[in-house]
């Protein structure tokens, strides 16, 4: 990406924590999920970053039946 242009802007401070968040919480850039965001708003949403988003869903959701499977056994 560094041959792209620079876009900026300012946003309110509850934005840059929610793309924050966001960041943290997905193991991305603030600027990837800025990116996203622009892309998905002008429809043209990145195939690649749909596709990374999902295995990332993936890989959470099965962490979580993980944990629930060993949750189960501690109950029965």
């Amino acid at each position: 990406m560094a041959d792209s242009p620079m876009v900026g802007c300012r946003v309110p401070l509850e934005w840059q924590l929610k793309v924050r968040g966001i960041a943290n919480a997905s193991g991305r850039k603030e600027a990837e999920v800025v990116r996203e965001a622009i892309a998905k708003y002008l429809g043209e949403a990145n195939p690649d970053t749909i596709k990374s988003t999902l295995e990332q869903h993936e890989q959470r959701l099965a962490e979580v039946e993980r944990k629930l499977g060993a949750l189960g056994q501690l109950i029965r």
